[in-house]
């Protein structure tokens, strides 16, 4: 999603190591899961400081640049006031669609106007002109967009590898079998009902 500057440098897991101080105490102190921004940053940038997409977003957490003046973010590429403004972005998100994750992911990626045009069927008209959702079709809420509704899932995936996992490590979108998983039947139930539902609808709890 997202292209990088630069010389290949650290590894994936060099890069999330350095960002997990920042990612832990962002959740904190927005009361968030850090499972949600750790997914988020791998899936936006892969850890990357210095990724830019093309359609303008930069940084860890691929701020556009409208979304970083909302959150007072002056520079994307810090690592730390990118992540801090990420957690509070997706608080208020989580808030705004009643604690629904995958309403919340679909925001992140498509646009909060987008994902409450398909919730209740308006359509939406841009500063642009462009209309979103011409039709008025309900969805829900996650737009029908084939990008928004992969990043969904490959979120919702990382955080079920994430929980079951004794060390916080997204370097796949799978759980892995072996020594950092937990290998009971509950575990392996719940793991696949959650799977089953992140097409659907998604809570979690905003503290």
């Amino acid at each position: 999603m997202a292209q990088v500057r630069g010389q290949p440098g650290p590894s994936l897991q060099q890069r999330q190591q350095q960002l997990e101080p920042f990612i832990s105490a962002s959740a904190r102190s927005y009361g968030i899961d850090p499972r949600i921004l750790r997914a988020v940053c791998f899936i936006e940038s892969r850890f990357r400081n210095d990724a830019v997409s093309p359609k303008g977003a930069g940084g860890p957490m691929q701020f556009m640049p409208a979304t970083a003046r909302r959150y007072g973010l002056q520079n994307p590429h810090d690592p730390k006031a990118a992540i801090d403004a990420a957690a509070h972005y997706l608080r208020d998100l989580l808030t705004k669609f009643g604690g629904r994750l995958d309403l919340a992911l679909a925001a992140y990626n498509a646009g909060e106007g987008t994902v409450e045009s398909f919730q209740i069927g308006k359509p939406l008209v841009l500063a642009t002109g462009q209309i979103i959702n011409p039709h008025g079709v309900i969805t829900g809420g996650v737009p029908p967009y084939r990008e928004t509704e992969t990043y969904v899932r490959s979120a919702i995936r990382l955080l079920i590898a994430d929980t079951y996992s004794t060390v916080p490590r997204l370097t796949s979108s799978r759980p892995r079998n072996g020594p950092t998983m937990r290998d009971d039947r509950d575990q392996n139930k719940r793991s696949r009902s959650a799977a089953t539902s992140s097409t659907r609808s998604s809570f979690i709890e905003v503290q």
